[in-house]
C-alpha cells in the first residue's frame, strides 16, 4: 500500500494543527512538545555532515519528500503558537529525531530482521564508510520528558537568554555515538542471534545499486503504469550511501540530555524483543510506504537490490 499525500497532510499538518487548536480551547496545557523530523534540514542526497539546528528548514523543491515537507509545516505551526498570548500562554518546541530504533519497529529494525531471517543481510551497497546518527527510543523519550519540564517550568515567566531557550527553539536528538551505516545493519543482524561474517559481506558498488533502482523504477511502471512504487528507488540507494550526522550540543546544553542507553546496549535490547516477541507478531508488518518517507532509512532496499540481481544474472 502506497501512503498518498493527503494522509501525510491529515496527519502531520491537520493533527497538529487539531491539536494546538484543542489546547488552546481549553486554556490550560503550559507546555507542547513536537516530535519533527531530522529530515527538515535534509534534501535526502546529499550528505549531511554534523548538522546543527541553525541550517534552515528546506522547502519545495529542495525538499521533495511529501512527509518532510508536511512535518515542516508542522513545525511551523508549532513555533508560530509559542507564547502567543504572552508569558503565561503556552511555551511550544520541536523535538527533532535521528533515526529512531527499538522495539516493536516496523521501519528500521523490523526490516533488517527480516532480511537477516531471510538470509540476504549479507550485502553491503558502498565502500561502507558512511557514517550515520541513530537514537534509541527510550533516549528519545527521555529528550521529550526533559523539554516538557523545561517548558513547564519556564512558563510564567519571561524568556530567558536565546543561547538557554528551550520554548520557541528546535532541537536534534541523537544517540550521541556515530556508526557506520553499515555496521549498524550488522549489529541488528548480530542481535538476533544472525551475526553476518565478514567473508560473507557481498560489496554491490554504488553506481549499479543506482542502475538497478533505475531499471526498477520503469519496469514497476510499466508493469502497473504508475500505480505501484517501485521497490527500490534512487533515493533509497542514496540515503545507505552519505553521511547523515547530526550536531547534538545543543540539546545536551539547554535541556541536559543525555543519552543513557548505548547503541548496542539497545539493540541488544531490541533485539532480544524481535527474538521473544516480534516471531509472534509476525515481526509487525511494515505499513505504507515508511521505507521511503519516514524517518527510518530504507533498509528494506539492499535485499531487493540484491534480488533484482540474482533475477539478472539468473536471466542471462
Amino acid at each position: 500500500m502506497v501512503v498518498q499525500p493527503s494522509v501525510f497532510q491529515s496527519v502531520n499538518v491537520d493533527g497538529t494543527r487539531n491539536l494546538l487548536a484543542a489546547a488552546k480551547a481549553v486554556g490550560i496545557f503550559r507546555a507542547f512538545v513536537n516530535t519533527s523530523t531530522s529530515s527538515v534540514i535534509h534534501d535526502n542526497v546529499s550528505d549531511l555532515i554534523d548538522a546543527s539546528e541553525d541550517l534552515p528548514v528546506l522547502q519545495y523543491p529542495a525538499q521533495k519528500r511529501v512527509y518532510t515537507l508536511t512535518k515542516a509545516v508542522a513545525e511551523g505551526d508549532v513555533l508560530a503558537a509559542n507564547r502567543i498570548n504572552g508569558d503565561r500562554s503556552m511555551l511550544t518546541t520541536n523535538i527533532r529525531p535521528a533515526t529512531v530504533f527499538g522495539e516493536r519497529d516496523t521501519v528500521c529494525m523490523g526490516k533488517i530482521v527480516s532480511t537477516c531471517r531471510s538470509c540476504r543481510a549479507g550485502i553491503q551497497i558502498g565502500p561502507g564508510n558512511n557514517e550515520y546518527d541513530f537514537v534509541y527510543v527510550s533516549n528519545l523519550i527521555d529528550a521529550q520528558m526533559l523539554a516538557a519540564q523545561s517548558l513547564i517550568r519556564a512558563y510564567g515567566k519571561p524568556p530567558p537568554p536565546l543561547d538557554m531557550r528551550v520554548d520557541g527553539q528546535s532541537f536534534n536528538i541523537t544517540n550521541d555515538e556515530r556508526i557506520l551505516f553499515w555496521e549498524f545493519h550488522r549489529g541488528v543482524a548480530a542481535s538476533v542471534g544472525l551475526p553476518i561474517q565478514k567473508e560473507n559481506i557481498r560489496v554491490i558498488p554504488a553506481w549499479v545499486a543506482l542502475l538497478m533502482a533505475f531499471i526498477s523504477k520503469w519496469g514497476t511502471w510499466i508493469r502497473t503504469w504508475g500505480s505501484k512504487q517501485p521497490p527500490v528507488t534512487r533515493e533509497a540507494v542514496r540515503l545507505t550511501t552519505i553521511t547523515r550526522t547530526l550536531n547534538g550540543e545543543k540539546a545536551k546544553r539547554v535541556l541536559g540530555y543525555r543519552p543513557r542507553v548505548s547503541i548496542y546496549e539497545g539493540l541488544q535490547i531490541a533485539g532480544k524483543w524481535f527474538v521473544e516477541e516480534g516471531s509472534q507478531q509476525g515481526d509487525l508488518k511494515e505499513t505504507g510506504d515508511a521505507r521511503s518517507q519516514s524517518d527510518g532509512v530504507p533498509i528494506g532496499l539492499y535485499f531487493t537490490v540484491q534480488h533484482i540481481m540474482l533475477r539478472t544474472s539468473i536471466s542471462s
